[in-house]
């Protein structure tokens, strides 16, 4: 659990040191908006603003990262691991991706309802989820990335 809160604190140094959130539209300002967004816990507004960059974009590693860990948040962990599969399938290599990942599937060891391939479980309906309340409150896990530097096949 320490590594994960190391990685919303990152989150945060990064998300602050972006503060012009309020001119959106180019592919960095949306994920920019979509990572303070995430660390505010407001993960149905950064998912919302991901998957909208998505049809543009959709050979970036981080923007599917950055999904599965919206989808991870808010216990939509199918979608979760399709995001963290497509992106580690565009960038293999990528250390921050790999450790998201990793921490994604104990997290499926443990809670059993991931879907295919977690720890032999079959799928089962979603952790309860927020849906009583407009957004979830944050919650310490794998950290969303603004896009900082181009990825292969980015933007």
């Amino acid at each position: 659990m320490g590594n994960k809160l190391l990685r919303v604190a990152c989150l945060i140094a990064l998300a602050s040191a972006f503060p012009g959130a309020g001119r959106r539209g180019s592919f960095k300002e949306e994920m920019r908006f979509g990572a303070e967004a995430a660390q505010q816990g407001l993960w149905r507004e950064a998912m919302f603003r991901w998957e909208k960059i998505l049809k543009d974009h959709p050979d970036n590693a981080r923007l599917h990262n950055n999904l599965g860990v919206a989808y991870e948040s808010l216990g939509q962990f199918e979608r979760a691991r399709k995001e963290y599969e497509d992106a580690r399938r565009l960038d293999p290599d990528n250390k921050e991706i790999r450790d998201n990942f990793e921490s994604f599937q104990e997290i499926c060891k443990t809670v059993k309802s991931c879907g295919a391939g977690a720890a032999g479980a079959p799928a089962g309906p979603a952790a309860p989820g927020p849906a009583s309340t407009p957004e979830p409150s944050p919650a310490p896990g794998p950290s969303p990335t603004p896009e900082s530097s181009p990825v292969p096949g980015g933007a």
